[in-house]
């Protein structure tokens, strides 16, 4: 077999070829560029899982340079001072790769913005409002500030000043939405072995205000019922009554009410990104739910149907198809609020007067958390734990009752 001059080693033999690494330029490259694509999964799952084989040391320009060997080509740790450094240099690449924690020097050169791009492609199939809401985080928080940074400068004293930025001009509800979509993101760094631990971790974040929510009491929502267009008064009362969100209530269909029982289903929701519409089911399970409405709420809404015999949706638009809830609060429900002097309010406080309605009238409160599509109790008593006071008073009584019982006890054993 005929061998090129090229081909041999110095000893006469034949050189063993590597597997070709120039992939590993696709991401690792340039850090100035967003370089993504589908190669990204094959680069980050290979340096996931790469250990440095061995190692080697060579003088150059009078200092010594650490390498190992990483997924099939050498890789400079760095120059050192002495051969003992660059010795000592490797044997913690070793002992970072028994870990599971050695990351390629190449890969800590990596910009943070084609980090957050391959992110971004992991959100394929997220509602279009939760995509929409982690994209303008990123062009607005993320990239503007840390985008260009490489990741080793990513520490954790600069996501911490970050944060402290941002908190300056956002709400501490903001605040934590941005900072969980970056923690994300270098979790991908992670998880790729581009960095060796989160430098989010363990960041503070302002605290979160005390929840306040709107609530009207029954003569309220009467009132706004009564100021707003009549063929939307059925929603007003369906939305506070029914514990719906502006999206269900828009998503409502024909198909998902029973008006022989009164009762109607959540089973679709209508949200606006941008310019777009986008119909679908609520985002969780627990949204999917069913409900009976108080006989004469169920009355009006059989009444309100029956007048739009036409539409698919219980609510429509004007002209037909579901409502564009923007246009909505400008046009129909902000003039009603003022008409009723009950501003400021919002649609979604008709769903927090919803809960309070029910709280009143002594309704269990897991009973309240799946009319309302609570992921759990816990959230409801987080934001609504105030409105339970009886809850309080009954465990008194039940405490009471208990003690005497045991104080009646005691007295017939001393008679």
């Amino acid at each position: 077999m005929h061998i090129r001059a090229k081909d041999r080693a110095a000893n006469g033999r034949p050189k063993q070829h590597q597997p070709s690494s120039s992939w590993l330029y696709v991401i690792l490259g340039s850090p100035g560029k967003r370089q993504v694509g589908p190669r990204f999964r094959r680069v980050v799952g290979a340096l996931a899982v790469g250990r440095p084989a061995s190692g080697s040391v060579r003088r150059l320009s009078g200092r010594w340079q650490a390498r190992v060997s990483h997924l099939g080509r050498q890789v400079a740790l760095g120059t050192y001072s002495t051969r003992q450094e660059a010795l000592d240099a490797i044997a913690q690449a070793r002992s970072d790769a028994t870990r599971g924690r050695f990351v390629a020097p190449m890969g800590s050169r990596t910009c943070l913005e084609t980090v957050v791009e391959a992110w971004w492609q992991t959100r394929e199939g997220h509602r279009a409002s939760t995509r929409a809401r982690d994209r303008m985080v990123l062009d607005h928080d993320v990239l503007p500030e840390l985008g260009r940074a490489r990741l080793i400068e990513v520490t954790h004293e600069e996501v911490q000043a970050w944060v402290n930025l941002l908190a300056e001009r956002l709400a501490p509800s903001s605040v934590q939405r941005s900072f969980t979509v970056l923690r994300q993101v270098l979790d991908l760094a992670v998880d790729s072995g581009l960095l060796a631990a989160n430098p989010a971790s363990r960041v503070r974040r302002p605290r979160p205000h005390r929840f306040e929510a709107h609530f009207l009491n029954p003569d309220e929502l009467e009132l706004l019922a009564s100021s707003i267009e009549p063929r939307y008064r059925a929603m007003v009362l369906v939305m506070a009554w029914g514990t719906l969100r502006i999206g269900e209530a828009v998503g409502l269909r024909r198909i998902d009410l029973d008006l022989a029982a009164g009762s109607l289903r959540v089973a679709n929701n209508v949200v606006e990104v941008g310019s777009r519409l986008h119909e679908g089911p609520p985002k969780t399970a627990a949204g999917r739910r069913s409900m009976t409405l108080p006989p004469s709420v169920a009355a009006e809404l059989r009444v309100h149907v029956g007048l739009s015999v036409s539409s698919r949706y219980v609510f429509p638009a004007p002209k037909g198809g579901p409502l564009r809830a923007a246009d909505w609060r400008k046009g129909v429900w902000h003039p009603a609020v003022e008409a009723a002097g009950l501003a400021p309010l919002r649609p979604h406080d008709l769903k927090h007067t919803g809960v309070a309605l029910l709280a009143a009238a002594g309704v269990d409160p897991s009973e309240i958390a799946r009319r309302a599509g609570h992921t759990s109790v816990a959230f409801t008593y987080d934001h609504y734990g105030h409105l339970f006071p009886e809850l309080d008073h009954l465990a008194a009584a039940k405490l009471e009752a208990i003690r005497a019982s045991g104080l009646d006890g005691r007295g017939a054993v001393g008679s």
